[in-house]
């Protein structure tokens, strides 16, 4: 039989409010537990599960309406950015091959050069295909490359174009009507420019002039070392970047559009060619 306790002795254990302050402290670990995570949360990976549950179960009401949650694409390339990167940048790739089979007979000419760059497709027309030496004249084998680009530029009517105008580092001759490199250089981009949009025949190729930008790099972008004159001689030309920009879906578009069998969307890479096999920078043989 127990002890009876005596009239004022404190009863034993923990006091009756204990038990409340427990479970308010419970609670609030549970709750900064929450904030932890919703702080952490990766947003697009939470909008993708929002997305499905509201896909399977219906809108949930209270939560998020349907016009804030971003709908879960079927399309690995959008769940997978570096899968979506990869794909563009093998239709890029698709877009030079025929491109430059367009362009020049010779896929080992050192005068054209197609490639799938960060910004978008590059073409490389040195400046003895495009023009007279020392003038910003055209010869009749620079029209004929632009005439061919134009209907290339024009397979992509919402893409901006850029035009750029290099040259070497040899000092101009006492008697060029320009005074410095850059004149040149701007000069050439600038006629570039002007033929492709006022005198590319046949007149309906002609590219829309709102399209251009136009800029001269003059002497200092080369892509070779001035040391020799083949160097020089590929360092003066003119680039015409079609730019990527926000469509990229316009670029990638090319894989199903293009009809080239031979391009497989995942076995190129994206260095350029050498004429003995190998790829990578380091060789005049990038060019063609």
């Amino acid at each position: 039989m127990g002890r009876r306790r005596k009239e004022g002795e404190p009863s034993s254990g923990a006091p009756a409010w204990i038990c409340t302050f427990s479970d308010m402290m419970s609670l609030l670990l549970c709750f900064f537990v929450l904030l932890f995570s919703i702080c952490t949360l990766e947003q697009e990976k939470f909008y993708q599960a929002i997305g499905s549950i509201q896909g399977a179960l219906g809108r949930i009401p209270g939560l998020f309406t349907i016009s804030h949650i971003r709908a879960v694409s079927n399309n690995p390339q959008r769940a997978e950015p570096a899968q979506r990167i990869k794909t563009i940048e093998k239709a890029k790739e698709a877009i030079a091959e025929a491109a430059r089979s367009k362009l020049v007979a010779d896929q080992d000419s050192p005068e054209v050069r197609v490639e799938g760059v960060k910004e978008g497709i590059r073409f490389t027309l040195t400046g003895r295909i495009l023009f007279y030496p020392g003038v910003a004249l055209l010869t009749p084998e620079g029209k004929r490359q632009l005439d061919i680009l134009a209907g290339i530029l024009n397979e992509f009517p919402d893409l901006r174009i850029r035009v750029e105008g290099h040259t070497d580092d040899a000092p101009l001759p006492g008697n060029s009507p320009f005074q410095n490199h850059w004149r040149l250089a701007q000069a050439r981009a600038f006629e570039t420019m002007e033929y492709l949009t006022r005198q590319v025949t046949p007149p309906e190729n002609r590219v829309r002039e709102e399209r251009f930008s136009v800029m001269s790099c003059g002497s200092h972008r080369p892509r070779f070392p001035n040391d020799t004159e083949e160097h020089r001689a590929l360092n003066r030309r003119v680039e015409i970047v079609l730019l990527q920009g926000r469509q990229s879906e316009t670029v990638t578009g090319v894989l199903e559009g293009s009809g080239n069998p031979q391009i497989a969307p995942d076995e190129k890479d994206f260095l350029p060619r050498q004429p003995n096999g190998a790829s990578g920078p380091g060789s005049s043989g990038i060019l063609r």
